[in-house]
């Protein structure tokens, strides 16, 4: 019999049922050895195997009579009145697991959808792929690990190339009363590979819906800046939970016909005029976290400011039902915050230094990041009508909020806001101003904890120093920072005005920003250019401080 025959029938062991209930086999991707991919030598035999692993024979027939023994199985909370089991296996299971995934992951090709168990890729970047979208729709995979079972993990193995008696034996290590055990190392990309077929075909049907698909475990996403009407049989449905019986069969029998089935309390529509939320994260106008959450970090640093460390670490017992390190709990919130937001968000910054003063021997990092302080030092200046054209200002160490003063000039009231929140905007007012030098500062009550200034350059400015022009040109929702690289061209005096000329275009809208050197010190703060203008012009920094300490306000 020949060896393709033997795998085919092999194979055979892993069907399942789909919603019609007849037999589904692997696709044609799984009877054969792709011939892209190389299977590791350690992977060649059962020798090769328990060699890599540093295992007798022995050892391996304790384990795969007794691995039952090896695992200790407990809850975790998810929210309240739900609990996730964990089935966590002994130190010495644990470190085959980790060697094995560590093979594993060199032959699973990740598909783009993917985003869970992968490096750099995380709940973050799976929401961040929708953020831009109006509509999402969300569909959980009910007890997506223990529907992984023994037997089609060895076939999916045998179906890749791997020798079907190392195939056994690497099921049999990774799993735990016939399926995956959820808290095993090894659970992950054993995961994503049994889902390989299953993310084609779902990346298939979003493309024919003209949406987005991705999926982090067992969270699928799909998200258009269109109505998803082409993911359902009738009509749209209301914004919330909604039945699984509602989507169009062509998904359902997807999910289906890979052996998952879709959780029927946690299947979610959102339109543009709710709340949308994608693995736990809202995307409406910026990632962002549930404000529950930012509540429940606040509430307890209250606790710790008003009742001490050991009075606040018994209500959180207590409240909780947690044996966890309060302290812990906090920084891990706190951490987890920045990670979202970035570590120049006002709330992260605010709640960081709180936890640092309750908790100064084990203080959070706050140091920024170069990109972080560009970021949160230059923001966007309008009227409050929005009427007028935009332009950038930026604050600037020791002095306050910049701008060029053709941007402010002849507009009644000013509001100025960063991009990351469009909607929480502030009022400013001119506190002085020089037509002549287009410039102006302009007088806020904006909290610290919401900026980060930049240094003034104190040095000399030379013809090919390499510079960067920072601002918002032609800002439209949902736009970034613009930084756009060039030099100094040359060094001019117009109108008694020193005045640097640079090599990179100063659009509309970039006027008032900052104009910074390889030390991101400010040298100068755009003045005008763009195509229509012949040279691109920033007025020095000298003649901003030069103005400002003599104290002329005009």
């Amino acid at each position: 019999m020949s060896a393709q025959i033997v795998r085919a029938m092999y194979i055979m062991r892993i069907a399942w049922r789909d919603w019609r209930g007849d037999l589904v086999f692997p696709t044609a991707h799984f009877l054969k050895k792709p011939s892209h991919t190389d299977i590791p030598s350690e992977l060649a035999n059962e020798v090769a195997l328990l060699a890599y692993l540093d295992m007798s024979q022995a050892e391996l027939n304790k384990i795969w009579w007794y691995r039952r023994r090896m695992y200790t199985h407990f809850e975790i909370s998810k929210r309240p009145g739900k609990s996730r089991l964990i089935s966590a296996p002994d130190r010495r299971l644990k470190h085959l697991q980790r060697k094995i995934a560590g093979l594993l992951d060199k032959m699973y090709r990740r598909r783009n959808p993917v985003h869970g168990f992968i490096h750099e890729r995380s709940v973050k970047t799976n929401a961040l792929s929708h953020i831009d979208s109006k509509y999402i729709l969300n569909v959980d995979l009910e007890n997506f690990f223990p529907t992984i079972t023994e037997n089609r993990v060895a076939g999916v193995l045998a179906a890749l190339g791997i020798d079907i008696r190392v195939s056994d034996v690497i099921a049999r290590l990774c799993c735990n009363d016939g399926h995956l055990p959820q808290g095993a190392p090894s659970s992950p990309v054993l995961s994503n590979m049994i889902c390989f077929r299953l993310d084609r075909e779902l990346l298939a049907v979003a493309k024919g819906a003209r949406c987005i698909y991705t999926r982090y475990a067992d969270d699928l996403s799909f998200s258009s800046y269109q109505p998803l009407a082409l993911l359902f049989e009738a009509a749209l449905p209301p914004s919330g939970r909604i039945s699984p019986d509602l989507l169009k069969s062509e998904l359902r029998a997807v999910i289906e016909g890979n052996g998952f089935k879709i959780n029927p309390a946690k299947a979610h529509y959102a339109d543009r005029h709710s709340r949308r939320i994608v693995t736990g994260l809202k995307i409406n106008e910026a990632l962002n976290v549930d404000r529950k959450f930012v509540r429940n970090i606040r509430a307890a640093l209250y606790s710790v400011e008003k009742n001490g460390d050991e009075k606040a670490q018994e209500i959180f017992a207590e409240k909780s039902g947690s044996t966890a390190s309060l302290p812990a709990h906090l920084r891990g919130k706190i951490a987890w915050l920045g990670n979202i937001k970035g570590r120049s968000d006002p709330i992260f910054r605010s709640m960081a230094e709180r936890f640092n003063r309750c908790y100064p021997a084990r203080p959070i990092n706050l140091e920024p990041t170069r990109e972080e302080i560009i970021d949160r030092a230059v923001w966007i200046i309008e009227d409050s009508e929005g009427a007028a054209s935009q332009g950038s200002a930026f604050f600037l160490r020791d002095v306050g909020l910049v701008t060029a003063a053709h941007c402010v000039e002849g507009i009644g009231d000013l509001v100025v806001y960063h991009p990351s929140k469009p909607s929480n905007k502030f009022a400013v007012k001119i506190k002085n101003i020089c037509s002549h030098r287009d410039l102006a500062v302009l007088e806020h009550e904006i909290a610290s904890t919401e900026y980060y200034g930049l240094l003034p350059f104190a040095g000399t400015v030379s013809h090919g120093n390499k510079v960067q022009a920072v601002g918002y040109p032609s800002y439209g929702h949902g736009d970034k920072i613009n930084i756009r690289p060039g030099s100094v061209s040359s060094l001019t005096i117009k109108s008694l005005v020193q005045k640097i000329e640079v090599t990179q275009q100063l659009s509309q809208g970039m006027s008032g920003g900052p104009i910074i050197n390889d030390k991101d010190e400010v040298i100068g703060i755009t003045h005008k250019g763009g195509p229509s203008e012949p040279k691109n012009l920033a007025i020095h920094i000298k003649v901003l401080t030069e103005w400002l300490s003599s104290g002329s306000t005009t």
